[in-house]
């Protein structure tokens, strides 16, 4: 047996406890052999007051240790959760690597900018971690929706498109992710879509949208995606409900928000099952709203 795993010999028979517990036991006879009454009472009292406060004093320090033993398996716990999954623990050695790297560096501004980029960093992974990816400025949340729609386990997407410009989605990267729908319904996904139009792309007095915009619902329609649609001004009473919107099954909610351009200013991706049931319930109040494609088409076909 190593050293190191010997038992520890009780604290009764160490020679600071012995020693100790003689020298109090003689002084208390000689007290008591010696002493008046008084006197022995006095010391009496002051060793029983010694002995409460040095019994304190170690309750005290079992809960500092108690407390430093917490954080020190409050830190460890973070790499033993983190080395089940392989590159996540990878990103946290390459993380803490550059921060020692970081902090050997002597140059008090680069330390500043530094804190202010890591408190940056620090909060987008807390956002991640809440379950919110968040893209600013940027086509690169169509890299991420593109995925999702190959997910094999989704197995119905409901969008809205909120479409207020004949050039919505019709730039390369949208017809890009208008192609993922195509194959995603092909595949067997059910995909629904509500779009809403302003009044000058659907004007009252016609039955079917204007040219400007038409052809780009109707291959939509002809790629399997079940359509309806809207007019914007239908929705003046509901302004809440004017967005644009994806619902992917029961696993996460995209919000897009687009410039007078149809340029995406943000897209956030929420993974979080409350967000997901509010997105559903806005999507059955659309529905309230919303008129079949299809039927238009029938209607249109009967008025020839």
């Amino acid at each position: 047996m190593s050293q190191s795993a010997k038992p520890r010999r009780s604290v009764l028979l160490s020679f600071k406890f012995v020693g100790t517990a003689l020298l109090g036991s003689l002084t208390m006879a000689l007290v008591s052999a010696l002493a008046p009454l008084p006197a022995q009472v006095a010391v009496l009292g002051a060793l029983v007051s010694i002995l409460g406060g040095l019994f304190l004093s170690y309750l005290d320090q079992e809960d500092e240790r108690e407390r430093r033993r917490n954080e020190a398996l409050e830190r460890l716990s973070v790499p033993l959760t983190l080395a089940t999954d392989h590159e996540l623990y990878d990103r946290y050695l390459a993380i803490c690597r550059a921060l020692t790297q970081l902090a050997s560096q002597a140059d008090p501004i680069l330390r500043e900018i530094a804190i202010l980029k890591l408190a940056s960093v620090a909060g987008q992974i807390e956002s991640l971690a809440d379950g919110t990816v968040v893209f600013a400025g940027t086509e690169a949340w169509r890299t991420v929706y593109e995925q999702i729609l190959r997910s094999p386990d989704l197995r119905e997407y409901r969008s809205v498109a909120w479409v207020r410009t004949r050039d919505y989605w019709q730039d390369q990267p949208g017809r890009q992710s208008m192609n993922e729908n195509y194959e995603a319904a092909h595949r067997g996904v059910f995909i629904e879509r509500i779009v809403i139009l302003r009044d000058d792309l659907w004007p009252r007095e016609q039955l079917l949208p204007t040219e400007e915009i038409l052809p780009w619902i109707e291959g939509q329609h002809n790629n399997c995606l079940r359509l309806r649609l809207i007019r914007e001004s239908d929705l003046a009473a509901e302004p809440d409900l004017l967005s644009d919107m994806g619902i992917y099954g029961d696993r996460a909610v995209g919000v897009q928000e687009l410039d007078e351009r149809s340029r995406t200013l943000r897209f956030t991706l929420t993974f979080d099952a409350q967000a997901v049931r509010l997105a559903g319930d806005r999507w059955q109040r659309l529905l309230l709203f919303a008129t079949s494609f299809r039927s238009l088409l029938d209607q249109a076909d009967t008025d020839r």
